[in-house]
């Protein structure tokens, strides 16, 4: 795979994975609210991991 995707999978993993997450912890109450909430910061991690890794793979 090429260097330059990583952040970008890290950044759609870290999404859906955020997004499962809220969406069946939730309990059913604001399940959608949560989903987008716990996406979003999921996302974000993802994307940093990603640019780490980019980084170390750079070396």
């Amino acid at each position: 795979m090429r260097r330059g995707l990583w952040p970008v999978v890290g950044l759609v993993v870290g999404g859906v994975v955020g997004f499962a997450w809220g969406w069946f912890g939730a309990g059913g109450y604001e399940a959608l609210d949560s989903a987008a909430g716990t996406s979003f910061l999921c996302a974000l991690g993802g994307l940093l991991i990603g640019g780490i890794v980019y980084g170390v793979s750079r070396r």
